[in-house]
């Protein structure tokens, strides 16, 4: 019976660490990440002002209900995914140094492992009432870049938008403390 206690606390104490660990990591390439969009964005041509469009992240992703470790990961991670192969896309941001997008995929990617290693041994996810909504949040992005052909005042406008995730990733961050 001691043993078994002591096993429990010892899995609790890696388990707090790991997501210390966790939330240091995403919290330093979030910052990165945003540097990257700025610099991506750069200064917005006045024709580009135009290309307004709401693209209404849901309101689970901007004021989150549930504050749990699991769940943030899970979000975060779905998030990424999404952020990952907008970026990824053989239509990716037209006019915008290569060098700057390898950068902000090869932090995404980087934060994704980290998150794997985390969903791997808290594995009671994907049961986050957020996905579907975030899904189809996403996929409105995407529509939206269909249907302006991909040009470059629509990725600016997708850019920002994405810019506005990061912030919002924080906040989910902010979940993984102890």
């Amino acid at each position: 019976m001691v043993q078994l206690v002591l096993l429990l606390f010892l899995s609790a104490a890696v388990s707090s660490d790991q997501y210390d660990s966790l939330r240091f990591h995403q919290r330093r390439t979030n910052h990165r990440s945003l540097s990257l969009l700025k610099e991506m964005i750069g200064k917005i041509h006045p024709e580009c002002l135009q290309e307004g469009m709401d693209f209404k992240i849901p309101q689970e992703i901007v004021q989150p209900k549930q504050c749990q470790k699991e769940n943030a990961t899970m979000v975060i991670h779905e998030m990424l995914q999404h952020i990952f192969s907008l970026f990824s896309s053989k239509n990716a941001s037209p006019g915008v140094d290569e060098t700057i997008i390898e950068a902000l995929l090869d932090g995404i990617d980087q934060q994704m492992v980290h998150l794997e290693k985390t969903l791997k041994v808290n594995s009671t996810w994907r049961t986050a009432e957020s996905i579907l909504p975030l899904n189809n949040y996403y996929q409105g992005i995407m529509n939206y870049l269909e249907s302006k052909e991909y040009c470059s005042c629509a990725w600016k406008r997708v850019q920002v938008e994405i810019r506005k995730n990061f912030l919002f990733l924080f906040k989910w961050t902010e979940c993984l403390k102890n």
